[in-house]
């Protein structure tokens, strides 16, 4: 069995922090074909779990993380016509508070404006839509899906740009404003300055596995939002405007205290049991119907998360590549292995374009126990490497 791991379709022309985890159209619709032409017969996660690390079974569970617009805007249409069945795992703040069914659209072409479009995240009606049909299943991604301060280092300053750049600080928007998280994809530019550009963003970790640190050095950021008032937006167009910022900590650090506090094993412990149980209690809600799996945001979870799952009535989890749980959590069992599905084509930090039919065919095999197609999977990314000549590095064409 193979548990695919897709998010979102049509989102990489948008500015937002994860447009790297959206696939142009028809690359997946070339992907589906694929999974078709092979044979493979898709499944829930119920029988993912049950067959997990089974191979040449023929056996595929696609998944969609995070509850996009996107996978009922144009994935859904897809499943239908290939009769597909998916997991998606929707994150329950993420939900879209209308209770409305929004337009499908067949579009498969690479480029197209999101916006107005797909940009944003499912309905309750467009879940139970999808449900309907036999095709979809709902399962919980956590309640929060964000990210938490987790020490006293700081690691950058709220700057023009943070809530819409490639990776940056978002979730401090999501933090302060969670009622706005549906809308974020598009919104996010217009609330940036909610936030005093200067404040500190702090080291930081995924939720689930993050024992959160509360900065009480309002001193300090107060001197930071006051230099970037005195200096205006110009500041953050000098190169090292991050060393102007950073000369302002040091000095103050030298002569104060690193003040701020940390989680209690029982407020994390506390704090994990409500995500979880809130998120399975909202989509229960909205869907009728028990909610028995979960997948863990960006992977991150600890052994003690399983257990505060399985005690909160969850019995099916995906487990991330990089963790080995203990004998007594495994013996549980439920667990499900994924992959990604693999997106841009890099070498050498060369950007080569996307993966085509024939490098997914090699990667699906691959991963399904055929070590021959590893090999070709490898070779063909040389060889693409070879012709592409002097290439653009660190970016695309």
């Amino acid at each position: 069995m193979i548990s695919i791991m897709f998010h979102s379709a049509g989102l990489k022309a948008l500015p937002w922090r994860s447009s790297h985890i959206s696939e142009p159209l028809d690359v997946i619709r070339e992907k589906l074909e694929v999974i078709k032409d092979e044979g493979y017969r898709t499944i829930f996660m119920k029988e993912a779990a049950e067959h997990n690390g089974e191979r040449r079974d023929k056996l595929v569970h696609l998944t969609f993380d995070d509850g996009y617009l996107d996978n009922w805007v144009h994935i859904f249409p897809l499943l239908r016509e290939y009769g597909f069945k998916a997991t998606i795992f929707v994150t329950a703040e993420f939900i879209d508070p209308g209770d409305k069914i929004r337009q499908q659209k067949h579009i498969y072409e690479r480029d197209h404006d999101p916006a107005g479009c797909c940009a944003g995240f499912l309905s309750f009606g467009e879940m139970r839509e999808m449900e309907g049909s036999g095709l979809v299943e709902i399962q919980s991604h956590s309640l929060t899906h964000t990210w938490y301060f987790k020490g006293p280092d700081i690691v950058d300053f709220w700057h023009p740009g943070s809530a819409t750049e490639g990776g940056g600080p978002v979730w401090m928007l999501w933090n302060r404003f969670p009622g706005r998280k549906p809308f974020y994809l598009m919104e996010a530019s217009e609330l940036e300055n909610r936030i005093p550009y200067g404040s500190p963003v702090y080291e930081h970790g995924k939720s689930l596995e993050t024992v959160r640190y509360f900065p009480e050095d309002g001193e300090l950021s107060g001197r930071l939002i006051q230099l970037a008032e005195n200096k205006g937006e110009g500041i953050f167009q000098k190169p090292d405007w991050r060393g102007e910022f950073r000369r302002v900590v040091n000095q103050y650090r030298a002569s104060h205290p690193t003040e701020g506090r940390y989680e209690s094993r029982e407020e994390y412990m506390e704090r994990v049991r409500s995500e979880l149980a809130e998120s399975k209690r909202i989509l229960e809600d909205g869907l009728g119907h028990d909610i028995e799996g979960v997948c863990w945001p960006g992977g991150a979870v600890t052994e003690e998360c399983f257990g505060i799952a399985r005690e909160a009535g969850y019995r099916y989890f995906t487990l991330p590549s990089n963790m080995d749980v203990s004998d007594n959590i495994r013996h549980n069992g439920g667990f499900i292995n994924r992959i990604s599905s693999p997106q841009d084509l890099r070498l050498k930090n060369r950007y080569l374009g996307y993966h085509s039919a024939r490098d997914f065919r090699h990667y699906l095999r691959s991963r399904n126990g055929y070590l021959t197609s590893g090999l070709l999977f490898r070779l063909g990314k040389v060889m693409k490497f070879l012709r592409s000549g002097p290439g653009v590095y660190g970016g695309k064409s």
